[in-house]
C-alpha cells in the first residue's frame, strides 16, 4: 500500500516526537521536560529547514520532489517558531550550568533576543502581500538566528550534561543546521553556472529565452526546471523556471509569462548578451520513465513549457500520448502554432479548446480520449486549481492517484 504524502507526514511528525521525548533525561521533572521538549523540537525543525533550503538534489528522492521540499521547509519554518514558542512559555527558570558556567547568563540572554528575531521573522514569513526582496532578505536572517539558538542551546543553564545521549543528539542537529547555513552563504553560490543570454523573443505577455554558456553546463532531464538569477535590481533572485529546451541541445530555452512584478520587469529589462547564474536543475516530474504506458498530458497557459521539452524527446516507440492545451489570448496561439510544429511526426495527439465547449474536465478528456482514461499515466502542469479539480474528478472517474503526476510552486 502507497501512503499518500499527508499520512507520511503524520506518521514522520509522530515518530519524530516520540523519538525526542525519549531522547530527553528519563529523571528530568515534567516542569522543565515539557518545555526542553520543545526546545529540542524547535531545533530540529530549524535545522531541516536550514538543510532543505540548500537545495541538495538527493533530498527530492526522500520526499518527493522539491516541490514537496518546499512544503517541508515552509512547515518546519512553522514548527520550529511554535516549538520556540512554547519553550520560551513554559521554561520555569535555570536549570543547570550549561558548557561553561560563566556563559550561561549571556546564553540566557541571547536565547530572549533569539526569540524576538524568531517571532518577528516568522510573523513576516507568513505575509503573503510583503514585497518578495524585502521578505527575501529578512527571511536571510533565519540563519544568524539559528547560531544564536545554537550558542543559547549549550551555554544557558540546561538541564542534562553535553556527554548524555540528548546532549551528543542535540550536538550533531546544531551541526546539521550551522553547516547548511554556512554552505548555502558561501560555497553553493560556488556551484551556480554562468549563462549568456542569446536570443530574446517576445511573444504577447511573455518571453522565450535562449541561453548558452561556454562552461560545461547543467545536466538536466526533460521536464525539469531551474532557478535563475539575472542579476538585475528589485528583481527576486533565483527563481525557478521549467526549461523548454531538449536535454541533447547545450542552449537552454526558457518561456516565461509575466503574471507578477518579477516576470514582468524581466519582460522589460531582459537583452542578448546579460549573464544569468543558473542552479539546477530539479524536478522529478519524468514523462519519459513512463514511455511504455500511454499517457495524457495537461497544460494550462505557461504550464506547457515541460511539455515543448518533452516532444522533443518523444520517440517513434512512444505509446500513444494525448496532449489536452487549455489558455487565452494571443500568447494561446502563439504556443499552438509552436505545438502543432512539434506534434506532426510524432505520435501525439493535440487537443485544444477548439475541440470542445466550456472548461477542460474529466468527461471532455474521457470523450477526446476514447480509450479508458484509467488505463493512462498523467502528467499535468498549469494553474494549481485547474489541476486539483480535474485530479479531483479523474479519480471520482477511477484513475488511480498515483497514476497522476504533477508538480505545484508557491515560493512563500
Amino acid at each position: 500500500m502507497k501512503l499518500s504524502p499527508r499520512l507520511k507526514t503524520l506518521i514522520s511528525i509522530t515518530l519524530s516526537s516520540v523519538i525526542v521525548w525519549f531522547l530527553l533525561p528519563a529523571d528530568l521533572e515534567l516542569a522543565r521536560k515539557i518545555p526542553a521538549f520543545f526546545a529540542t523540537v524547535s531545533m530540529i525543525a530549524m535545522a531541516g529547514a536550514m538543510l532543505l533550503s540548500c537545495r541538495p538534489k538527493w533530498i527530492e528522492s526522500l520526499v518527493g520532489g522539491m516541490d514537496r521540499a518546499y512544503i517541508w521547509h515552509k512547515w518546519l519554518g512553522i514548527f520550529g517558531l511554535v516549538g520556540a514558542s512554547f519553550h520560551w512559555l513554559l521554561v520555569p527558570g535555570p536549570a543547570g550550568n550549561g558548557i561553561d558556567p560563566s556563559f550561561a547568563e549571556f546564553g540566557e540572554e541571547l536565547g530572549q533576543w533569539a526569540m524576538y528575531g524568531l517571532l518577528l521573522l516568522g510573523s513576516v514569513s507568513m505575509v503573503k502581500t510583503l514585497p518578495y526582496r524585502l521578505w527575501y532578505y529578512t527571511h536571510k536572517l533565519m540563519g544568524p538566528i539559528f547560531l544564536i539558538a545554537v550558542y543559547h542551546t549549550f551555554f544557558s543553564d540546561i538541564p542534562f550534561v553535553i556527554e548524555s545521549v540528548t546532549g551528543i543528539s542535540l550536538v550533531i542537529v546544531s551541526l546539521v543546521g550551522s553547516l547548511s547555513w554556512i554552505y548555502k552563504t558561501f560555497i553553493k553560490p560556488t556551484t551556480y553556472q554562468d549563462y549568456t543570454v542569446t536570443h530574446v523573443e517576445k511573444l504577447d505577455g511573455a518571453l522565450e529565452i535562449t541561453l548558452n554558456t561556454d562552461g560545461k553546463g547543467i545536466h538536466y532531464h526533460a521536464g525539469q526546471f531551474a532557478y535563475l538569477d539575472f542579476g538585475y535590481d528589485k528583481v527576486e533572485h533565483f527563481h525557478p523556471f521549467t526549461i523548454a529546451s531538449a536535454p541533447h541541445e547545450k542552449e537552454l530555452k526558457f518561456v516565461i509569462r509575466c503574471l507578477g512584478r518579477h516576470t514582468s520587469e524581466l519582460y522589460s529589462r531582459v537583452k542578448t548578451g546579460d549573464k544569468v547564474k543558473i542552479d539546477g536543475a530539479y524536478g522529478r516530474l519524468h514523462a519519459e520513465k513512463d514511455s511504455t504506458k500511454p499517457q495524457i498530458w495537461i497544460a494550462g497557459g505557461v504550464g506547457i513549457t515541460p511539455f515543448l521539452s518533452w516532444l522533443q524527446t518523444v520517440k517513434p516507440s512512444h505509446q500513444p500520448i494525448h496532449l489536452f492545451y487549455v489558455g487565452k489570448g494571443k500568447f494561446y496561439s502563439q504556443i499552438i502554432k509552436k505545438l502543432s510544429d512539434s506534434v506532426a511526426s510524432k505520435n501525439v495527439t493535440l487537443h485544444t479548446q477548439a475541440d470542445f465547449d466550456g472548461r477542460l474536465n474529466a468527461q471532455v478528456i474521457t470523450e477526446l480520449v476514447e480509450t479508458p482514461v484509467k488505463n493512462h499515466q498523467f502528467f499535468a502542469c498549469g494553474p494549481e486549481e485547474m489541476m486539483k479539480d480535474l485530479k479531483e474528478q479523474l479519480i471520482s472517474d477511477g484513475v488511480c492517484p498515483t497514476q497522476w503526476h504533477n508538480e505545484n510552486f508557491s515560493m512563500r
